[in-house]
């Protein structure tokens, strides 16, 4: 079992807390999502609407189809315990972004009509 692995395919990569905390004054204009405080420690901030928005279209369509890609590579080599990533892994997760992106924001922009439409009836 590797250093890290729960033995269940799981692996531990030391995140041990997220904190949401409402924004702080900052300098004007300028925007912070977020910090590491210490090692293992995250604290997002919140963020105004439009910033909200593009934010989530971030992590919907680029970080989450990026790791998903990670995903796909690794079950087709089909290999159970960790995966070292190599610049190779990265060229491939960010193709698979880039190759389904499209996809994925065709599919919600559809959903949300559809919703808007059920909804005006």
């Amino acid at each position: 079992m590797l250093p890290g692995s729960t033995g269940c395919g799981w692996a531990w990569y030391g995140l041990r807390g997220v904190e949401l905390r409402q924004t702080e004054d900052f300098r004007p204009g300028f925007v912070l999502y977020g910090r590491t405080r210490v090692p293992g420690e995250i604290v997002l901030y919140e963020q105004p609407l439009p910033e909200a928005a593009r934010l989530r279209d971030f992590i919907r369509f680029d970080v989450l189809l990026h790791e998903l890609g990670h995903h796909v590579l690794q079950h087709r080599s089909r290999k159970v315990d960790r995966v070292q990533r190599r610049s190779d892994h990265e060229r491939f997760a960010e193709a698979f972004a880039d190759r389904w992106k499209p996809t994925a924001q065709a599919a919600l922009d559809s959903a949300a009509s559809t919703a808007a439409g059920e909804q005006a009836k």
